[in-house]
């Protein structure tokens, strides 16, 4: 079912972020920990955010951990970059705050 979704759903490569409301909106969604250690998000974790978002219902950890596991070792090596990029702006973001 959740692979219906994702199938038919908004394109997940390149990441759906379109415009800085987009970003921002993102960044806000990873929340850094009381603690104060600094936020480490990583590409399988945000490409896992986004298809959350997509999803029409809820579904059990495992069943949205096994598509993104899927589909992560199934995408190209430049899709990847562009998630790792993107997670690194993230984390500068949110670390920025948490340090600055």
């Amino acid at each position: 079912m959740l692979h219906h979704e994702v199938a038919n759903g908004m394109q997940l490569f390149p990441p759906p972020i379109n415009n800085p409301k987009d970003f921002e909106d993102t960044v806000k969604s990873f929340k850094p920990k009381p603690s104060r250690r600094k936020v480490h998000i990583r590409s399988p974790t945000l490409l896992n955010f986004f298809i959350k978002k997509q999803a029409q219902r809820i579904y059990k950890k495992c069943v949205v951990d096994k598509v993104v596991r899927e589909l992560w070792n199934s995408t190209t090596a430049n899709n990847k970059i562009i998630y790792k990029e993107l997670c690194e702006q993230i984390n500068s973001r949110i670390n920025s705050r948490i340090g600055g």
